[in-house]
């Protein structure tokens, strides 16, 4: 399945943006999102949303029991629009305990 990176171990803090089109609009298509925060207020839901052109799509998340220790999110898949046009992917806090800050990276690809 062939990939086309948005963003590559890009460092924080969030919110991040990058543009991507894509290379086909057939059906199957979908990006892959990973990344890391660290959090306060524990224990707490941490995470952040996956925004396409300004509308949430979804969110990568995990339960922190910490304060302060940088976690990896669980991965998220979300379709893209189905179309050649330019579009902006963002990455921003799910909530106040959830810090995307300069020790961490996120990465997102385009599978088709």
């Amino acid at each position: 399945m062939p990939i086309v990176p948005i963003l590559n171990l890009k460092g924080g803090p969030l919110p991040i943006s990058a543009q991507f089109k894509s290379p086909t609009d057939a059906p199957g298509v979908y990006i892959e999102v990973s990344g890391s925060l660290r959090s306060t207020g524990s224990p707490v839901l941490i995470g952040f949303q996956v925004l396409i052109d300004n509308k949430v799509v979804g969110q990568s998340q995990i339960w922190s029991n910490s304060d302060n220790v940088h976690r990896a999110t669980v991965p998220v898949l979300v379709t893209p629009p189905q179309d050649f046009n330019t579009h902006t992917l963002t990455l921003q806090n799910m909530n106040g305990n959830s810090i995307g800050d300069q020790n961490d990276y996120f990465t997102a690809t385009l599978n088709y």
